[in-house]
């Protein structure tokens, strides 16, 4: 149940990237050192994201992107959201945009710069902040 319940929060991406990978924290930090560096943080966006790639041609489509379940509180266009991921306009999200949207995401979480998302930092965007990416 637990799985099903994190796939589900999962396809939330990339709206509410930072919840789910907050969420999925002991999966993230591979070396088990109790923080998610930034390696570990775009590992585990794109592992998330490329879940939804039925071809399996490392990278999304906007028809694979519009098979995902919507957010609760998808506030956007999902394609107008791709578009905006899809920064070199081929018409995939490729792992390198991926990389890019979660290194953004993970900018904004590690308040105090170190490199490393401590659980507090991963939990500290529920209090009030935004993501200003969908903007």
């Amino acid at each position: 149940m637990k799985s099903r319940v994190a796939a589900v929060l999962l396809a939330m991406v990339p709206l509410s990237l930072p919840a789910t990978l907050a969420m999925a924290a002991p999966k993230a930090d591979t070396n088990g050192d109790g923080t998610i560096s930034l390696a570990e943080y775009q590992a585990a966006a794109r592992a998330r994201l490329l879940k939804f790639d039925t071809d399996g041609d490392g990278k999304l489509s906007l028809e694979e992107w519009l098979k995902r379940p919507a957010a609760k509180n998808a506030k956007r266009d999902p394609t107008a959201v791709f578009n905006r991921i899809d920064t070199n306009h081929d018409g995939f999200i490729d792992t390198a945009e991926m990389d890019t949207v979660a290194k953004k995401r993970f900018e904004r979480l590690d308040t105090n710069s170190d490199g490393q998302l401590t659980k507090e930092e991963r939990h500290g965007h529920k209090k009030g902040a935004t993501d200003s990416s969908q903007e």
